[in-house]
């Protein structure tokens, strides 16, 4: 039987160069995002909210796929 739960190198590459790339745009663009996120209105904080949970579904995913190729599962 074939083992379908371990991510493939391709999939792990990609999330991992997406993360990656999403860190560098926030990092790099650091100023415009604060005068962008830490006005007072109802926009910017979804916004701020949709980086973050944006930014760790990707890193997350790209980890867990690290892992995965590692060998390193979870068992529950």
């Amino acid at each position: 039987m074939k083992d379908t739960s371990k991510p493939g190198l391709v999939k792990t590459l990609i999330f991992l160069a997406l993360a990656v790339c999403a860190y560098l745009t926030v990092f790099m663009n650091i100023e415009q995002l604060n005068q962008y996120f830490l006005s007072k209105a109802f926009v910017p904080a979804l916004c701020l909210l949709g980086t973050v949970i944006g930014i760790a579904f990707l890193y997350g995913t790209a980890v867990s796929y690290l892992l995965g190729l590692l060998g390193l599962e979870s068992s529950h």
